[in-house]
């Protein structure tokens, strides 16, 4: 097999009911220079052999079957072991459509950027359609380090994205964190300055999974939530100071995220923690920038010291359900 112009990593871990669709999508791509690398990540369900079934009939495909480490380590194998000029990444309980890969590439080679990406927007038939009607825009160097601290939804993925693999070096996945950690990878990707090209034409299918991380109960993995807003905040304080109020909102909204998520926990363990949020919140308040009514009402709750109230009525308002 010659060298491949894409690399697509899927890393897949006890998604048999979801799996076929989302290789199967992959496939039959209307852009078929690319190579598919599965990393099965101790799949305890039939995963590992579905993958194993597709190797055979494919020669595109490379199989490779660890531990379960986690998706960052998966991805990470991709990363290390892709043979292509670029790099994307698809989860295995979603799916892409057939032109998805085009578009990306065609983005990337006509507007010599280092990372082309799509996010929400209308699904077109074919890809010349979706190239003469959707709309496209350009970040260039520091613009692209803002964005990132700003409610964007073209940065919270590391899928929907196409990635020189030169210029992703070596960034890789945080190992050991359970979400956001993606959103992470592409601020890191961020921060060194790319050129970007952003267009709003649909091509990827996310899947509601209840049984992925994002959609589990409360855990002390969603304290990954503030440990990457710090962590992006260190990097802009030392790096991009001129950053220093969209940061500080990026961490305020950090915080009202996890409150929000503490609304699901009933361990009176976590009490110290959500003050701490508060206080945080409270600290930084001139630096919020709501984006919706919710937004705004949520902080008005946590600045005025209504929070454990409004906890109180919620926790009401689900036992009536």
């Amino acid at each position: 097999m010659s060298t491949p112009c894409i690399s697509v990593i899927v890393p897949v871990y006890n998604t048999e009911k979801f799996l076929h669709q989302c290789i199967d999508s992959i496939l039959k791509q209307t852009f078929n220079d690319f190579e598919l690398i599965l990393i099965d990540d101790g799949s305890t369900d039939y995963s590992g052999t579905i993958c194993d079934e597709y190797a055979i009939k494919d020669s595109r495909i490379k199989i490779f079957h660890q531990e379960n480490q986690g998706v960052s380590a998966a991805r990470n194998v991709g990363i290390d072991n892709a043979q292509g000029e670029y790099i994307t990444f698809v989860d295995s309980d979603d799916y892409i459509i057939n032109y998805a890969l085009e578009i990306l590439y065609k983005d990337i080679v006509n507007f010599d950027a280092d990372i082309s990406c799509v996010a929400e927007g209308k699904t077109f038939s074919s890809v010349i359609e979706a190239m003469n009607n959707s709309k496209h825009k350009i970040w260039r160097d520091v613009e692209s380090i803002r964005n990132s601290l700003l409610d964007n939804g073209y940065t919270y993925s590391s899928c929907r994205k196409l990635y020189k693999k030169d210029f992703i070096g070596d960034i890789r996945f945080e190992n050991g964190r359970k979400i956001h950690e993606d959103s992470f990878f592409v601020f890191c990707c961020l921060f060194k300055k790319p050129v970007v090209v952003l267009r709003n034409a649909n091509i990827y299918y996310y899947r509601n999974n209840p049984e992925s991380a994002s959609h589990s109960d409360f855990s002390d993995k969603f304290f990954d939530i503030l440990y990457f807003a710090n962590k992006k905040k260190e990097m802009i304080d030392i790096s991009f100071p001129e950053f220093k109020s969209e940061s500080n909102n990026m961490v305020i909204k950090a915080n009202m995220a996890l409150l929000e998520i503490y609304l699901k926990a009933n361990e009176r363990v976590y009490n110290k923690d959500i003050r701490d949020c508060i206080k945080t919140i409270k600290k930084l308040k001139k630096y919020f920038v709501p984006v919706t009514k919710i937004n705004k009402l949520h902080f008005f709750v946590i600045t005025h010291n209504l929070y454990f109230l409004y906890k109180f009525c919620y926790r009401i308002k689900q036992k009536i359900k």
